[in-house]
């Protein structure tokens, strides 16, 4: 009887072996660690890794002339029509450069758009006027990781300006004062903003109210911004000087005033300049 009992076991063993469902590695020592590392890997492959984010620049200039952008083996993106004094944005861009792309948005505007953990070089000429750069790292321009915005920048007309990017990241933005061809003066930006702060990306919504009172015209401006929140508005009564908006302005109800507006967030966004002409209310660029 104890016979047959172990032959029914051994029977039993050999037929389990033969269809895999027992491993002989885990009876040793060896086998234990062979076994761990197979169940290591099966989890390993059924484990998808994420893919990687692939992070770009865009740079948008507002204000600046002749903006060239150039990598580290030579290749350049030059404008290919400028103003006699060569200091004004052309109507096209020469597209030299692999990977980047320059597009004119307007008269006085310019986007850039690099991937991120390249070198380049970019430079553009300051008119002395106040200028607006915006330098946006993400995955794409409405969700970045990090914002750096200059807000009404003056530089000194005919002045170079210049970023690098590099492998580590984009340096602060320098220019040649004296034009000997070093890049001396480092510019501090208005804001840089990441994390979840680099996220707002809406500037804010500015809007005219008006109230009669007796023989004055009362109007009021008012912005909202859905974000970070508004700053500070600046108005206009003749669309060349703007100041802080402090308080309700007053005019004559006998002539219609003009006034001009617009507004910054806390993270720099600033929004369109909103016009107030002759009791209606518009918005423009």
């Amino acid at each position: 009887m104890h016979y047959h009992r172990n032959r029914f076991c051994l029977t039993a063993f050999l037929v389990m072996f033969s269809v895999g469902l027992i491993d002989a590695a885990p009876f040793t020592s060896a086998g234990r660690a062979h076994f761990g590392q197979d169940s290591r890997k099966k989890e390993k492959l059924e484990t998808k890794a994420s893919p990687e984010v692939e992070l770009t620049y865009y740079v948008t200039i507002t204000g600046g002339g002749y903006v060239t952008v150039a990598d580290d083996v030579g290749h350049t993106n030059k404008p290919l029509l400028t103003s006699a004094r060569g200091n004004e944005i052309g109507n096209s861009i020469a597209p030299q450069v692999p990977n980047v792309s320059v597009d004119v948005l307007g008269k006085d505007t310019v986007q850039l758009v690099m991937p991120f953990g390249q070198n380049y070089t970019l430079s553009f000429f300051s008119s002395g006027k106040p200028l607006s750069i915006t330098v946006i790292e993400g995955e794409s321009d409405v969700t970045p990781h990090r914002a750096v915005r200059y807000l009404d920048l003056v530089l000194p007309t005919n002045a170079q300006a210049m970023f690098r990017f590099t492998s580590r990241g984009v340096e602060p933005l320098r220019y040649d004062q004296d034009g000997d061809g070093i890049y001396e003066s480092i510019v501090t930006a208005t804001v840089v903003a990441s994390g979840p702060e680099a996220l707002d990306v809406t500037p804010p919504v500015v809007k005219f109210s008006q109230k009669l009172t007796g023989a004055k015209r009362k109007v009021t401006i008012t912005a909202t911004d859905s974000g970070s929140g508004v700053k500070v508005i600046y108005y206009s009564l003749d669309e060349k000087s703007y100041q802080p908006y402090v308080r309700a302005l007053l005019f004559d109800s006998s002539s219609p005033p003009m006034v001009y507006a617009f507004a910054d967030d806390r993270v720099g966004n600033r929004s369109s300049v909103a016009e107030l002409v002759n009791n209606s209310e518009n918005s423009k660029k």
